[in-house]
């Protein structure tokens, strides 16, 4: 049966420091001193190769040991950990909201405990006593959760931010063979780190050769939003998806990750197809009847045409399943490439 943490701090009763502090030390004590001082940790393995994860979104850490007592906090950084066989060094998730567990993902998800449906507080985290923290996204580590890695770096515990997270410019897929090998290093397994990305590498491939010489698709992604439109720009593992799935973004010059357009500007880019980007709430249906009934949006050739490929957060977030997210949409867009 799937353990359940329950319950969840108010903002208001956050963390004072020396709480938090006073808090990690009754915890360590109370579970075998998990979370500790370095020169009290367990020595490392003797195969273990020493690892700097350098500049991980502009904080860089050594390791001299893998982490044994490792929490992440969205799902994309669970998988990533699951598809490395890490599920041995997994003391918490959080952060499903929505998201369901890759079928390849979920005999060893169940077996791990959940800390929060959404961000724990600091003090759910640190009952978890981990001695790492690994997020796929930047509201992991955001003052409102409580634990910032500043705080969780005074507390001895190292932590790591998918990049995409803090992209500044285009992500392709290099980034995901990039981040295996970060999380492979960090816990000494660089050789599943290299089986995976060569397997995701073989996959992207077949894509790209069904797709040969088929014209791209202009797709216009719909987040949400009723008075403008979230949608992606050009820094997103989405909009890599996009275009490696036989498809162009229409707002792929936009140098942001997400960000709202007008409707009056997704008419004139008059995109062939508008992509759904699916996470439950509001439901498909209910974004379709936006676009709809926006008057601006009539004559734009995916209204016209009824063009609703679905795309689920599960898979577009960046990670593992984000190769599942690119076969899935190649056969939306270009149904005559089965």
């Amino acid at each position: 049966m799937r353990t359940q943490i329950p319950g969840r701090m108010p903002a208001a009763h956050r963390y004072s420091w020396a709480a938090a502090v006073a808090a990690l030390a009754l915890f360590a004590t109370a579970c075998g001193g998990a979370v500790r001082d370095d020169k009290a940790a367990a020595p490392a393995p003797a195969a273990y190769k020493p690892y700097t994860d350098t500049d991980n979104c502009g904080v860089t850490t050594s390791y001299d040991r893998p982490p044994q007592r490792a929490a992440t906090l969205t799902s994309n950084a669970t998988e990533l950990m699951l598809e490395l066989g890490l599920a041995d060094r997994m003391v918490g998730t959080a952060y499903l909201k929505g998201r369901t567990i890759g079928d390849k993902y979920k005999e060893p998800y169940a077996r791990i405990p959940v800390l929060a449906d959404a961000q724990p507080s600091l003090e759910k985290l640190l009952e978890a006593t981990p001695d790492f923290v690994y997020s796929g996204y930047p509201d992991g580590f955001s003052e409102s959760s409580g634990h910032t890695r500043a705080r969780l770096g005074e507390l001895n515990v190292k932590t790591h931010l998918n990049p995409e997270g803090c992209a500044k410019a285009p992500v392709t897929f290099d980034q995901l063979y990039g981040e295996l090998r970060s999380i492979g290093g960090i816990f000494g397994v660089p050789e599943r780190a290299e089986r995976s990305a060569a397997a995701f590498r073989q996959r992207l491939d077949a894509v790209t050769a069904r797709l040969a010489g088929a014209a791209p698709v202009k797709v216009f992604v719909y987040n949400s939003g009723a008075d403008a439109a979230q949608t992606t720009g050009g820094n997103s593992m989405l909009n890599e998806i996009i275009t490696r799935a036989g498809g162009t973004n229409v707002f792929a010059d936009l140098n942001e990750r997400w960000t709202k357009v007008s409707w009056e500007q997704l008419a004139e880019r008059k995109p062939d197809v508008v992509l759904i980007y699916d996470y439950v709430t509001p439901p498909i249906d209910a974004k379709i009847a936006t676009l709809k009934a926006t008057p601006a949006l009539a004559d734009v050739p995916a209204l016209r045409a009824n063009a609703f490929p679905v795309i689920s957060l599960s898979v577009a977030q960046p990670g593992p399943r984000s190769v599942d997210a690119v076969e899935e949409l190649a056969r939306q867009l270009h149904p005559d490439r089965p």
